[in-house]
C-alpha cells in the first residue's frame, strides 16, 4: 500500500455520505474505489533517488526472463525472473504493495541480484502483467506466493528461499508464513506490514477525518467497513477479516525480520509492535529512523541492508 492512497480513501469519507441507493450502492462504490486494482502512472517516479533508480532498473528489465503460473482460481500470474550471474541456490521472492507493480521492488531486487541471488519479481494479482479483478490484501495473494515458491522448488529442489515483501507485499508474506510452507523457505522479511486490513482501513479513514474536520469520523463512518466487507464477500468471495497478518504470525515457524519506519504515519508504528509481539517464530526487529511508509530502504540503505544481510546470512548463508 502506498502513502498516496490516503487521498483516495479520504474520498470514501466524503463521497460515501453522498451515495444514493442504499447500502448496496454504497458497498459497490466502496468496492470500486478500494478493491479494484488501479494502474500506476508510468511516468510517476519516487522522490527518493534510490527508489526511483531501482524502479528504472526494474523497468529496463535487462537480463530478466518472464515466467508465469496459474493461480488456484485460474488466473494467469506473471513474474520477472532475474537469474544469478553465477551458480546459486539462494532465491529471493520480492513482493510489491497496493496499486503498484514489480517495478516498485527494483531497489530491493537489485541488491539481492548484486549479492548473487536468483530473484523472482511477481506482479501481484490484478497488477502489471498478472490477471485479476480485485485486491486480496494479502489473503488470496498468500496462495499465489505459495504457487511461486512451488515453481522455484520444482526448478531447484535444493533452493534456499527468502520472502521479502513491502506493505501489502509484507502482509502477503506474513500470511503465507502462517500456513504450511515447503522446507526450502528459510526466512522472511516483512517491511511495514499492517496488522489487518480492517484496522488499516479504519485508521486511514479516521486519521483523514481528523485532518479535515479536527474531530473523529462521524458515526455513519463506522458503517463503511462492514458495508465493504459484505460487498467483498458477495463480489470477490472472501472475507476481509481474513486479511489479517496478526492472526498468521502466531502460527509461523519461519524466521522473520520485521522492519518499520519510525516516521510511518500510514501504517502506524504500534501495528509493528503488535505483529512482532504476536510472532512466535525466530524473529528480529529493525526500526529505521525518520522513514515514512515503504521508504526505509531509500532513507537509510546502509542500516537496512546491514541488518537484512546479517539476518539472512544466519538462515541462507552465502555459498548455499
Amino acid at each position: 500500500m502506498k502513502h498516496r492512497t490516503k487521498v483516495g480513501l479520504l474520498g470514501l469519507v466524503m463521497a460515501g455520505a453522498g451515495v444514493t441507493g442504499g447500502v448496496t450502492a454504497l458497498g459497490n462504490y466502496l468496492y470500486n474505489q478500494v478493491m479494484v486494482p488501479k494502474p500506476r502512472d508510468p511516468q510517476l517516479l519516487e522522490d527518493n533517488p534510490i527508489l526511483s533508480q531501482g524502479r528504472l532498473w526494474a523497468r529496463a528489465g535487462t537480463g530478466f526472463c518472464p515466467v508465469t503460473i496459474r493461480s488456484v482460481d485460474g488466473l494467469l500470474l506473471w513474474a520477472a525472473l532475474i537469474p544469478a550471474t553465477g551458480t546459486s541456490h539462494r532465491w529471493a521472492i520480492c513482493l510489491h504493495g497496493y496499486h503498484d507493480t514489480h517495478e516498485s521492488m527494483g531497489a530491493i531486487a537489485r541488491h539481492y541480484h548484486d549479492q548473487g541471488w536468483n530473484v523472482l519479481l511477481p506482479d501481484q494479482r490484478g497488477y502489471g502483467n498478472s490477471q485479476g479483478s480485485y485486491v486480496g490484501w494479502g489473503y488470496d495473494e498468500r496462495l499465489d506466493l505459495l504457487g511461486w515458491i512451488n515453481r522455484i522448488t520444482r526448478r531447484d529442489p535444493t533452493a534456499d528461499i527468502v520472502l521479502h515483501g513491502v506493505s501489502m507485499g509484507a502482509a502477503t508474506v506474513l500470511m503465507a508464513t502462517g500456513g504450511v510452507l515447503p522446507r526450502q523457505v528459510r526466512a522472511a522479511v516483512s517491511d511495514c506490514a499492517y496488522t489487518s486490513i480492517e484496522e488499516e482501513m479504519r485508521h486511514v479513514l479516521h486519521s483523514s477525518a481528523r485532518q479535515q474536520f479536527s474531530r473523529p469520523l462521524p458515526a455513519p463512518g463506522g458503517l463503511l467497513f462492514p458495508t465493504l466487507r459484505k460487498t467483498v464477500l458477495r463480489r470477490a468471495g472472501y472475507d476481509l477479516k481474513h486479511a489479517a497478518p496478526i492472526r498468521a504470525v502466531p502460527l509461523s515457524k519461519t524466521p522473520t525480520l520485521f522492519i518499520h519506519g519510525s516516521g510511518d504515519d500510514f501504517v502506524p508504528a504500534p501495528m509493528m509492535d503488535r505483529l512482532y509481539q504476536a510472532a512466535r517464530c525466530p524473529k528480529r526487529l529493525l526500526w529505521v529512523p525518520n522513514a515514512g511508509h515503504a521508504l526505509s530502504v531509500g532513507v537509510n540503505p546502509e542500516l537496512y541492508w546491514d541488518t537484512v544481510d546479517a539476518f539472512l546470512q544466519e538462515y541462507c548463508p552465502q555459498g548455499s
